[in-house]
């Protein structure tokens, strides 16, 4: 397989209730989406290209890679491929490593070059990938500890840092609602805007149209249910895919895996390549 092409992907088996680990080798770009997770990282290889909530960023081998839960970005090679690795942390974990509420606490940055700090992301990998939960989750504690110190400046976001109440009204319109999300008429009409100009405002504010950001919700939606023990096909109805094919394609264009391959290999690490 030629680098131009190339996917793969290694999960881990969690060793910390609420922590996953992940490695991806690829050449794909990936849309924007989100995730439910708070996300620490390295750039082991090759560079990568990225729009975030702290605007367009680039990370090259050796950077740290950090993302909050729900924030919108994306990502793209910069050159034939690029690899890293995440551990990925439900907020109520960290919440409790912390020992505080979350409430304006996140990550300041997206991407940097932060030698110690990739250093300390890089033996805590290695502790999760070896099983190692004790020390594991004593370096994951004090890592957070120190990265999410405080909250981060509402001047590091490209974006608005709280959406309008025009813009929460679609958003709460979404939420209620995942698989049948409003009509751009319909998202005029909640922020009291024309067709064009509410459509502007929403990905400004947002960062994704109010379909993608629809998607993306569906498709972390569906991953829960996949990850509870839901069938594929009892997912794709409950989330509002056409069938379980569209749901597959969906889920692996937003998690590098399709949704069969993704839940298998949660419980036993294992590499996939060329995952369609």
């Amino acid at each position: 397989m030629s680098r131009s092409d190339t996917h793969r992907v290694c999960l881990d088996p969690p060793c910390l209730h609420g922590v996953e680990t992940i490695t991806i080798t690829s050449s794909r770009r990936f849309p924007r989406h989100a995730h439910d997770q708070f996300g620490i990282g390295v750039m082991m290889e090759g560079a990568h290209a990225s729009w975030s909530g702290q605007g367009a960023v680039e990370a090259e081998r050796g950077d740290v890679l950090a993302v909050n839960p729900n924030e919108i970005h994306d990502g793209a090679p910069i050159g034939a491929f690029r690899s890293w690795r995440m551990v990925f942390v439900e907020p109520s974990v960290v919440a409790g490593f912390t020992g505080s509420a979350l409430s304006g606490r996140e990550f300041a940055f997206a991407a940097g070059r932060m030698p110690q700090t990739a250093s300390r992301v890089r033996r805590l990998l290695d502790r999760l990938q070896q099983g190692e939960a004790a020390c594991a989750e004593e370096a994951l504690s004090t890592l957070l500890d120190d990265l999410l110190a405080a909250p981060a400046p509402a001047s590091s976001h490209a974006f608005d840092a709280q959406p309008s109440p025009s813009a929460l009204r679609v958003i709460e319109r979404i939420q209620d609602s995942p698989d049948a999300p409003p009509s751009l008429d319909e998202v005029a009409r909640l922020m009291d805007l024309g067709r064009t100009a509410a459509l502007r405002r929403f990905r400004r504010e947002v960062g994704a149209t109010p379909q993608d950001y629809a998607m993306q919700l569906r498709l972390r939606l569906a991953r829960r249910a996949l990850a509870a023990g839901d069938s594929i096909a009892e997912v794709a109805a409950a989330t509002g895919f056409a069938d379980q094919s569209h749901l597959t394609r969906a889920f692996g264009r937003q998690f590098g895996l399709p949704p069969g391959r993704w839940r298998s290999l949660r419980g036993h690490r294992n590499i996939v390549q060329d995952a369609e």
